[in-house]
């Protein structure tokens, strides 16, 4: 039975399916700061990183062992001597991290240097890429697209947890046969909004128009011409008030493509922008309440009225030699996808679907790209798929190619190329594995995490004109994702470089009857005074125990001064009915503050802080 399907319609999916060590560790986040050409990542276990540096193309190859991602593949573009970041699970006990170069460029293996802050926190400095000799790679090198590090684009594709992206073949010519100076490749969800990758030249012009109905939003990019991958191309989006999004080449001559976007009226406006890494760079104008939905926490699934006709799953089979799973139904479907850690697969949830009684999936051998495929009736309303890969395989993006189907990749490991160089990463710095944060399962607790200023307001400017704008924005983000994966449902008030005023903060808290509101910031006085620094919490009248617990946390596992818990009459505390703080992480005009806040190992620690004393607050309180 090993390589045959088996249907589960029994309380036999109880049992696990494949068994976890119980200290598996799990990346809960990772970044890469192209600015400074640094990796960081945190793990919520100890790990100890194996690298090597591999060529064809020029990559950096970091596994974790015994460690899982929780979710499928994901990237970072990031545009000139380094194209993106990847990171995938390998195999069940690894998960890969992939930093992959233009061609035409290389790095120095014996100048990458790791740094384990703790057996948990880690950081890798690359070195400037190198350019190849010109007889070595006959595509031309990437100018270098590095924005200044303390105040990027505002069209930068955003750089935190963008999704997953499948490495496709090279794209098709554009389609109708018009040509152009720009072609429209592909097309990403991220977590700020939507970014299409482009090629060629760049756009003559963008125009985006509203109806008037306020549900369509289109965008069109003249000079620029469709791939055959996105020619008259629907997808599924759900995300940020935007249920659809369709692409289209209206005309030929000039050529021009229109993104259209299917919105609620509530949907704030939504802008375009070209970005010279290679691509459209599409977000919201506005706040949108964003729920941190990590994939580690799949959506609840709302139960089809009675009405309703359910679609039925009648294939589930392996095409284009096994790099792809797909899934067809009678009728239009949905899906929300995961890695399921307990049973190490990948799981596919598709709500008001049945399976049908014939339903069949392919005969897996040893060549096959997934060693397991497993499929249930989860209940009347919902079917259940679990994939488990085989070594060397990683799962890629779910897509939806049309209404009745589904598209999950498997990318295979690309065949043994040449070593460059096995890279040597020391012990992390301290040996005793850092305390796995509380948990806070089954809860419908939710807390905002808001990032003060944004936008046109940059909030204070400290030492080498950083922006405090810049330094709190991925603390939050990271907050937020640590919430949500201890049980949390978190609310960010911005999740990208956005103007929010003080009102419309409130008012989110309000409408979205959050337990909890947590404003982030970060302090200053005069540059003349750079032996000011020091951690401050302020609360205003119900947050008093909140603050106090936080402003421990973060004096326990933070090398940090103290400056105490005060009251203060901030608007956003003054404002909102729930227990509300707001912590000043420090002095951006000190000159012990400055650069500890510039270093993104320190911020992760300083945003696990944080939610450490949130979680404790609710554990003890609510």
């Amino acid at each position: 039975m090993r390589f045959q399907w088996l249907l589960l319609l029994s309380s036999l999916w109880s049992v696990l399916l494949f068994s976890l060590p119980a200290d598996a560790a799990r990346l809960l986040l990772w970044r890469f700061d192209a600015s400074q050409n640094r990796l960081v990542f945190t793990t919520e276990g100890g790990v100890q990183p194996k690298a090597q540096l591999i060529a064809d193309p020029t990559r950096l190859v970091i596994d974790l062992p015994g460690t899982t991602l929780g979710r499928a593949t994901v990237n970072q573009t990031v545009g000139g001597a380094i194209r993106e970041v990847r990171v995938g699970q390998f195999d069940a006990q690894t998960t890969r991290i992939v930093v992959e170069l233009a061609p035409g460029y290389t790095l120095d293996p014996q100048q990458v240097k790791f740094q384990g802050a703790s057996p948990s926190q880690w950081s890798v400095q690359l070195p400037a890429p190198q350019r190849l000799a010109p007889s070595t790679s006959t595509s031309p090198p990437p100018p270098p697209t590095r924005p200044p590090a303390n105040n990027p684009p505002r069209s930068r594709p955003p750089a935190n947890n963008p999704p997953p992206r499948s490495e496709a073949p090279p794209s098709q010519p554009a389609t109708g046969g018009t040509t152009a100076g720009m072609i429209l490749d592909s097309f990403q969800v991220t977590r700020d909004g939507f970014f299409v990758r482009t090629r060629g030249g760049e756009p003559e012009n963008i125009q985006v128009r509203r109806s008037r109905d306020r549900q369509t939003i289109d965008i069109d990019v003249k000079g620029a011409s469709l791939s055959s991958r996105l020619s008259a191309q629907e997808v599924a989006v759900n995300r940020f008030g935007v249920s659809q999004l369709k692409f289209s080449q209206e005309q030929s001559s000039p050529p021009t493509v229109r993104m259209s976007l299917k919105v609620t009226r509530e949907s704030p406006d939504w802008g375009a922008s070209f970005n010279s890494v290679g691509g459209l760079v599409v977000l919201p104008q506005g706040p949108v309440a964003v729920l941190v939905n990590d994939s580690s926490s799949a959506p609840t699934t709302p139960p089809a009225k009675a009405s309703e006709q359910l679609a039925t799953i009648d294939a589930v089979e392996l095409s284009n030699n096994g790099t792809q799973l797909l899934i067809r139904a009678n009728q239009s479907i949905r899906a929300s996808s995961r890695w399921e850690r307990s049973v190490n697969a990948y799981q596919i949830t598709i709500p008001n679907a049945k399976l049908a009684d014939n339903v069949r999936g392919p005969q897996l051998d040893e060549n096959s790209s997934v060693s397991q495929i497993r499929i249930r009736q989860q209940n009347p309303q919902t079917v259940v798929i679990l994939v488990q890969p085989r070594a060397g395989v990683q799962v890629g993006e779910l897509n939806q190619p049309s209404e009745q189907f589904l598209a999950l990749e498997l990318r295979r490991e690309r065949p043994r190329t040449p070593n460059l160089g096995s890279i040597p990463v020391p012990p992390p710095t301290s040996n005793t594995p850092t305390a796995p944060l509380p948990r806070v399962p089954n809860s419908r607790v939710v807390v905002i995490v808001d990032p003060g200023h944004g936008g046109k307001d940059p909030g204070t400017i400290g030492i080498g004109g950083v922006y405090e704008k810049n330094i709190i924005l991925p603390i939050s983000q990271e907050v937020a994702a640590l919430l949500e994966r201890q049980g949390v449902q978190a609310v960010l008030t911005r999740n990208a470089d956005y103007f929010v005023d003080l009102a419309p903060r409130v008012a989110m808290a309000e409408r979205t009857g959050a337990d909890l509101f947590v404003s982030i910031h970060a302090n200053a006085i005069n540059l003349s005074r750079p032996d000011v620094n020091g951690l401050e919490t302020y609360y205003y009248s119900s947050g008093q125990g909140l603050a106090q617990t936080i402003h421990n946390s973060i004096l326990q596992n933070v090398q940090v001064g103290d400056r105490g818990v005060r009251r203060a009459r901030f608007y956003v505390l003054r404002n909102t009915s729930m227990p509300s703080v707001l912590v000043e992480v420090g002095f951006l005009t000190g000159r012990d503050d400055f650069v500890k806040l510039s270093n993104p190992t320190y911020r992760s620690q300083m945003a696990q802080a944080i939610a450490r004393g949130i979680l404790q607050y609710i554990q003890q309180s609510l």
